[in-house]
C-alpha cells in the first residue's frame, strides 16, 4: 500500500509541476504576443487612418479579408470614412491576442484591438482584428465606428 501511495503521489507531483511549467510558458508567450500584436495594430491603424489610404490596409490584409472585400466597395467605404477629416490625435488601442486550437485549422493566433482617434469632424473608434501567420501579423477585419458617419447616411 505504501508503494502505491508513493507512486500516486509522485505522479500527481509530476502532473502539478508540468502544469505549472506549461502555464508559465503560456503566460510568457501570451505576453509577447500581446506586445507584438498591439504594436502591429497601432502601426496599422495609424498608417490607414492618417491619410485614409485603402492601399495601406490592403498591403497588411489577410487572404480572408481580401476574399470578403472587393476594391470598389473598399474605395466607397474609404470615401465615407474621409468625411471624418484628418486625424488630429490617436489615443492608442487596447485589446489582446488569443491562441486557440481547432481540429480543422490547428493552432490559430488572433488578436482584437479597439483604438480611439480624434478627427477634424469628431471622435471615432477603430476596431481591428488580426491573425498571425508564421511570424507575420495580418489584418483580418477593420471597422470604423463614429456617430458622425451615421448622421451622414
Amino acid at each position: 500500500m505504501k508503494k502505491v501511495l508513493m507512486v500516486l503521489g509522485g505522479t500527481l507531483l509530476a502532473i502539478a509541476v508540468a502544469a505549472a511549467v506549461g502555464i508559465s510558458i503560456l503566460a510568457v508567450k501570451g505576453s509577447a504576443l500581446d506586445k507584438e500584436s498591439q504594436e502591429f495594430a497601432n502601426e496599422s491603424i495609424l498608417a490607414v487612418v492618417s491619410g485614409w489610404d485603402a492601399d495601406k490596409l490592403i498591403s497588411r490584409a489577410s487572404p480572408e479579408f481580401m476574399s470578403a472585400t472587393n476594391g470598389r466597395d473598399l474605395g466607397k467605404l474609404f470615401g465615407w470614412f474621409r468625411m471624418l477629416g484628418k486625424l488630429k490625435e490617436y489615443k492608442g488601442c487596447k485589446g489582446h491576442a488569443t491562441i486557440s486550437v481547432t481540429s480543422q485549422q490547428g493552432k490559430v493566433i488572433t488578436a482584437a484591438y479597439t483604438g480611439r482617434g480624434d478627427f477634424e469632424r469628431g471622435p471615432a473608434e477603430i476596431n481591428i482584428t488580426l491573425i498571425k501567420r508564421g511570424d507575420r501579423w495580418q489584418i483580418l477585419g477593420f471597422r470604423i465606428n463614429s456617430k458622425l458617419l451615421f448622421e451622414q447616411t
